[in-house]
């Protein structure tokens, strides 16, 4: 069985390979009008969850050291819902499909997920997001949501 160590690790390593950095116990990538925060985080049981937080530069510009301290924060799955239960089943150390669903959640963290990211945390990004109602299944400040309902 994997540890939360070794699902972190890979997951890290493959971020990096799309130019997000390590800090602390997140990745992150500075964008033009945000600050990319990835992390994974303990559920119940053996169930680990990918986090993501947008720090929006405009607003404020001491980063967190925290993903939950973001303007905008949600879960890996409900960003990109149309791999939710291949990212929940990699994220379930006990599950028995769970190596198999962890190397398929990598090559498309790779291949697909990174670069979605990457588009999230740029102004146009964030903004064509917010307006498709994208954004509706997480955590948005007050003052990210005036932000971006005023940016077109």
């Amino acid at each position: 069985m994997m540890t939360g160590q070794e699902f972190r690790k890979g997951l890290f390593e493959a971020l990096q390979q799309h130019g997000f950095a390590r800090r602390g116990s997140l990745m992150r990538l500075p964008g033009d009008a945000a600050i990319t925060l990835v992390g994974v985080q303990k559920g119940f049981g053996e169930q680990w969850f990918v986090n993501v937080g947008f720090w929006l530069k405009q607003l404020d510009r001491a980063e967190p050291d925290r993903i939950e301290q973001s303007h905008l924060y949600f879960r890996l799955e409900r960003l990109f819902p149309k791999y939710r239960e291949f990212i929940l089943e990699a994220g379930d150390l006990a599950a028995e499909a769970q190596l198999s669903a962890y190397q398929n959640f990598l090559r498309v963290l790779v291949d697909e997920i990174a670069d979605g990211l990457k588009q999230l945390g740029t102004a146009e990004g964030l903004a064509d997001a917010y307006h498709a109602g994208r954004l509706t299944a997480g955590l948005v400040t007050k003052a990210a949501t005036e932000l971006l309902a005023r940016t077109t």
